[in-house]
């Protein structure tokens, strides 16, 4: 049993049909790929396009913190400056009134002193006029 031409012309033709049905099916596969690759490439041009403008905001905001950095160290700078300057205010303030309380008990002591001075002058005398007074009187 030899096959006949027909069935060898037969054969062949199922067999070329089936590639051709393959060819198909890699023709159909070919066009959904190139269909996922415009979908990628769509993407990758939007991922692109993010990332450029990361870049940008990235750049951005490193300008904006090396200002703030700047700003931060001005400030931390004349915060220090003032607090000396109010350290030296309150020492010049306690100085002032430690040289007031002892200038006023200085003060105080010399009216004490001049009060006793002049207690000491008018005594005696208060008390002579008195004695004399007293002796008139009762005498």
């Amino acid at each position: 049993m030899t096959a006949g031409p027909y069935d060898n012309q037969k054969n062949i033709d199922q067999h070329i049909q089936r590639i051709y049905l393959k060819l198909d099916k890699f023709e159909e596969r070919i066009d959904q790929l190139e269909g996922q690759m415009i979908v990628v490439t769509k993407w990758l041009e939007r991922i692109e396009h993010q990332l450029g403008r990361m870049e940008d905001v990235r750049y951005d905001v490193l300008q904006v913190l090396n200002k703030l950095q700047t700003e931060l160290e001005m400030k931390a700078e004349k915060t220090e400056k003032d607090k000396d300057i109010i350290l030296q205010l309150l020492t010049n303030d306690t100085r002032d009134k430690e040289a007031l309380a002892q200038f006023m008990e200085v003060e105080k002591d010399r009216k004490q002193e001049r009060f006793l001075q002049v207690w000491a002058v008018l005594g005696p005398v208060i008390a002579s006029v008195l004695s004399s007074f007293f002796t008139r009187f009762f005498m």
